[in-house]
Formats: structure tokens, sequence, C-alpha cells
């Protein structure tokens, strides 16, 4: 009886991010936004994207990953440092060696390219953040500069940054235009709707030409076209400085 019992437990906290990695690797709890508040979802990470099907992918401190699979959480191969679902249902990260990778539905494929951070459009097509701020556009297979420098990216059907200074700015046109806030993490939601995260962990939603400060801490967000948000939760000794701009 003691024998069986310990492998359903054994089971169960193998097919999902571990309590076990969360604490000793300060994960945060993931958390889905319900329209009012966050409730908590099955899973630990530091980073996560959403797909258009609802379901988060996650990274945590250990750089594993994870995806959702009706609220249960299935380990795949490959180890990242931040991960992007496109509107497509395509998935890209950025690996420990800061490579690009694409999910070939049984493994990660190194595509030529590498960053610090990663986000995908909905057409399928990743936009990468550089070492050196530089943004970068995956156009006719392979990535091509842009112009601006940023710390995060957020590719939706509007594609805004996070800039050097900290500032959140939306591409219009072939120009980059300052949006009024302040943030280090950025995800695209619904047409021109963006969530960001701030130094302070503090989570803002754009919305009617301005950011609107939403309950919860973070350190990060994401959103998919459909407005589904999920969070992760503000980590112990994580997210907790005031907000600050970078010069």
């Amino acid at each position: 009886m003691g024998a069986r019992l310990l492998i359903v437990v054994f089971v169960g906290l193998a097919s999902m991010p571990s309590l076990v990695s969360a604490q000793q690797g300060k994960d945060a709890n993931v958390y889905q936004w319900n329209g009012n508040r966050w409730m908590p979802f099955n899973g630990y990470g530091i980073r996560l994207s959403v797909g258009p099907d609802g379901q988060p992918w996650v990274v945590n401190s250990s750089h594993e990953i994870y995806r959702s699979t009706n609220g249960s959480f299935q380990k795949l191969p490959g180890e990242a440092k931040d991960i992007g679902i496109g509107g497509d249902g395509s998935a890209w990260i950025i690996g420990t060696d800061d490579q690009v990778y694409r999910w070939n539905q049984n493994d990660w494929q190194k595509m030529p390219g590498s960053g610090i951070a990663i986000s995908v459009d909905p057409s399928g097509s990743p936009w990468v953040i550089g070492a050196d701020q530089q943004i970068y556009r995956w156009v006719n297979s392979q990535f091509t500069l842009q112009q601006g420098k940023a710390i995060d990216i957020a590719a939706g059907s509007n594609v805004w940054i996070i800039g050097t200074d900290n500032t959140v700015y939306q591409l219009q046109g072939n120009n980059w235009k300052p949006m009024g806030g302040v943030g280090v993490r950025i995800s695209a939601g619904a047409p021109g709707t963006a969530w960001i995260v701030n130094d302070f962990g503090q989570i803002f939603r754009f919305e009617n030409g301005s950011f609107v400060r939403v309950p919860g801490n973070a350190e990060d967000i994401a959103v998919n076209a459909a407005g589904q948000a999920f969070m992760v939760g503000a980590r112990a000794g994580g997210r907790g400085q005031q907000p600050r701009r970078r010069d």
C-alpha cells in the first residue's frame, strides 16, 4: 500500500515543473487571469508564453521546458532561457547557449541567430532581441536587423518593445512610438493591447490609450491574441525594486 502511494506521488510530480525545483530554484507559481483576478494554475517557472489554444508553455529556473495540455504540464526535451509561441502555434526558444531554436514537434531545431529575448508573431515568425540589444525580425528564413534597441519584445497584431530606457514603444509604420508606460517585461494581447511588468513586479494593461494597473505582482507575463493571460508570480528575491528607467 505504501509503495503504491509513493509511485502515484512520484508520477504526479514528474508531469509538471516540480515542487522541489520550484523551492530550490526560486521558481514562481503560474496564474491565469479570469477577467477579475489571478487564479492558481498548476505549475511553476520564471518565463512563459501562451499559445492560440490558451495553453501556457513554461521555462523554469533550471531552464527546463514544459507545455500545458488540458491543464497538465508535460516536460519537453531541451533547455531554454526564453520562449515564444506564435499565433499559428509555432514555438521558438532562446537556448541556454543563446542560440535560437524552433520546435519541430519532436525536438528543438537549431536556427540561424542568437539573442536574449524572443517573441513570435501571428504568422509564426519570431522577433528577437540580441545581446547587443538590437532588434531582429525573421524574414525569408533569416533574421534581419530592425531599427531601434530594446530589452524585451512582444510581437502580436502590433509589435511592442521595452526600450533600453525602460519605456514602452509600439511599432507604427517604420517608427517606434512611445506609449507612456515603463516596464521590464511585455506581452502583446488582443489587437492594440499589451501587458507589462515593471521593476516592482507591478502589472499594467494598455487599454483605451493608457496603461491601467492590474492586481497582482509578477516575474513575467504572457497573453495571446484572444486576451487569455497568464503570469508567473513574483519570486522570492525577484521583482521588488522600485520602477526605474535605464539611461
